[in-house]
């Protein structure tokens, strides 16, 4: 049995190449977290992991380690799509989520996941906002549709739009999704 110090040792030094050996850091954070909690959280610190990815890899090693499926077909999908599927993912589905992930993008995926379409040629638009602006765009997309889910506004995307045709003379209307969007703002 590897004790917990070798435990810390492999988990930090992993920790420097997590898109390459995310599942072998994922397995060692998860033992680490199950034997020592506290060690694990100087990791989170120490190490070059976020404290969400770190939880994510430990979700990604809990729900796939005991999976009947090659490890390099995990590997090519990457942490971040074994994420999205992993709340979903048992025994008798592996083999198609894990196919689903092989063939979508990320978004696509992740509104798949939802029960929405896949957007194909989707944009994806980066901003930076002062706290004030911040404040405004989440009060404009409340107003317009958007709704709170945790820290985030889903349905944000249709909002925005929303309340860009209300701004706009002459723009339409847009017509919320059928599933909820889990984007988070």
């Amino acid at each position: 049995m590897t004790t917990i110090d070798e435990l810390y040792d492999r988990a930090l030094a992993l920790s420097s190449e997590v898109e390459d050996k995310f599942l072998e850091l994922g397995g060692s954070l998860r033992r680490l977290l199950d034997r020592d909690p506290d060690l694990f959280q100087q990791i989170v610190k120490k190490g070059r992991l976020g404290r969400r990815k770190a939880y994510y890899l430990v979700e990604v090693s809990r729900k796939f380690e005991p999976l009947p499926i090659s490890r390099a077909r995990l590997k090519k999908i990457g942490w971040t799509k074994l994420q999205i599927i992993g709340q979903h993912v048992t025994k008798d589905n592996v083999e198609e989520l894990v196919s689903l992930a092989e063939q979508l993008k990320t978004k696509q995926l992740e509104r798949k996941m939802q029960g929405d379409e896949p957007l194909n040629n989707a944009h994806c638009v980066l901003m930076y906002f002062s706290p004030k602006q911040y404040a405004e765009l989440e009060e404009a997309l409340l107003k317009n549709g958007g709704e709170r889910s945790g820290r985030g506004i889903v349905g944000k995307e249709e909002a925005l739009i929303n309340a860009l045709r209300n701004a706009v003379p002459g723009l339409e209307k847009v017509q919320p999704p059928k599933g909820k969007l889990a984007g988070r703002l």
